[in-house]
């Protein structure tokens, strides 16, 4: 089955933004399954079918894979040292993220497209140990603040910053080629002049001896964009880019 999903997810990830999600395909049937509702929407303008994404997550207790990966400990470590203090968390749907960054001390802003998704992550009530978990276990900080914002990321006038971290998890992958760049300029020019750019993208169809590849990675090579090296003092923007599989 999870082989089946991700050929079906790279394949949805050069769609058009401007489609609806169709029914999964004849493979699927074949098996007598359908996991349609486990596929992100084609659409990235529409919040009608990310409502109904994330209300079929929770209805079929799929809402804790959104966390899978996310570990911001060394993320909070580098916002400490570096006197960082403001988070915009692009797409991150009903994930706790922003509430568990919050918790650690920071000013965070979570931006998503469905107003659903806004609503339950704003109502969640996590213990602080579910909060510390997504933080590598670090300390709560004081005086930390979570707001919920429903729009496009590609409308520069919402949350227009800047922020000293930007956060993306696997949101500006889903663009199709032609329309990413311009999806990922929009996300990094939320960017304070000294900050960080975090972008994870899941290679669902990676298979060794061939690296995992980062679909953002040659877009910030053709910007000339530096990339986090070590625990250096931060002088200026440098990019974050995290890359899971299976």
């Amino acid at each position: 089955m999870s082989a089946f999903l991700r050929r079906l997810f790279a394949r949805r990830t050069s769609a058009s933004t401007t489609e609806k999600r169709p029914a999964v395909g004849a493979a699927a049937s074949e098996n007598g399954d359908d996991f349609d509702w486990m596929l992100p929407p084609r659409t990235l303008v529409d919040p009608a079918p990310w409502d109904e994404y994330w209300r079929d997550q929770l209805t079929h207790g799929a809402a804790g894979f959104v966390h899978m990966f996310c570990d911001d400990g060394k993320l909070v470590d580098l916002m400490r040292a570096n006197e960082l203090r403001t988070v915009l968390c692009i797409g991150s749907g009903i994930s706790l993220e922003p509430r568990a960054l919050a918790w650690a001390g920071f000013d965070v802003t979570a931006l998503d497209l469905s107003p659903f998704a806004m609503d339950m992550a704003q109502r969640a009530t996590p213990s602080d140990e579910d909060l510390a978990g997504l933080v590598g276990g670090r300390s709560p900080g004081p005086n930390g603040h979570a707001e919920f914002v429903v729009g496009d990321l590609c409308r520069v006038e919402v949350c227009p910053g800047p922020y000293d971290v930007v956060i993306e998890r696997k949101t500006l992958q889903l663009y199709p080629e032609e329309e990413r760049p311009a999806a990922i300029k929009a996300a990094t020019d939320r960017l304070a002049l000294r900050g960080i750019f975090f972008s994870h993208c899941h290679d669902g169809g990676w298979r060794p001896p061939a690296p995992p590849r980062h679909r953002l990675e040659p877009w910030f090579v053709a910007e000339d964009w530096k990339f986090l090296s070590g625990d250096t003092p931060l002088t200026e923007r440098v990019a974050w880019l995290f890359t899971s599989t299976g």
